[in-house]
């Protein structure tokens, strides 16, 4: 993710704020780690790798205790991405789960689906994220139109604070 994070943004096709950091060798981030324990982990909002459960990435480790990251009850871990399917990688999603799960963690698994989350569990996302803008995304006119409805019914602003766009379109907030 690392690799990747920094070339789009090196590429310009991404700007990233200042208070992000991208890491990904492996002492360096449990360092972070250590500093995101000590100084809480509600200010911080880890984004990493192994929603697939592959041995070795971070989300595994993190859920294995191989970390000095540690889940607790009243965490959440989104997962972004669907399984790839085959049966190793159910297996390790799997116990990956079991183990966030016996933390008392909150899964919110499969956000990246083909289909599309129900109203309820938009708002749900956004109050967890607590987004200062919304770009409705994905969709038609008409369908971007309604989320900045729906945004709107949750105190965003059309134009100001939620901003519906076209395909190719840039948006510079301040």
């Amino acid at each position: 993710m690392e690799k990747y994070a920094v070339t789009a943004e090196q590429m310009k096709y991404v700007s990233f704020p200042k208070s992000t950091s991208v890491f990904g060798n492996r002492r360096t981030v449990d360092r972070i780690m250590r500093r995101m324990m000590k100084e809480g982990k509600e200010k911080f909002l880890p984004i990493v790798t192994g929603h697939q459960g592959e041995p070795g990435s971070i989300l595994p480790r993190i859920a294995f205790g191989d970390t000095p990251y540690a889940l607790s009850k009243g965490d959440k871990v989104l997962f972004s991405a669907n399984i790839i399917p085959n049966p190793m990688n159910f297996a390790q999603r799997y116990r990956v789960e079991q183990c966030i799960r016996s933390a008392g963690v909150r899964i919110f698994a499969d956000l990246h689906v083909s289909g599309h989350a129900y109203q309820e569990d938009h708002y749900e996302f956004i109050q967890m994220l607590s987004p200062q803008h919304i770009i409705p995304a994905h969709g038609d006119l008409k369908m971007a139109a309604g989320y900045a409805e729906f945004a709107e019914d949750l105190g965003f602003t059309v134009n100001n604070t939620v901003h519906p766009m076209k395909n190719g379109q840039r948006l510079k907030l301040p």
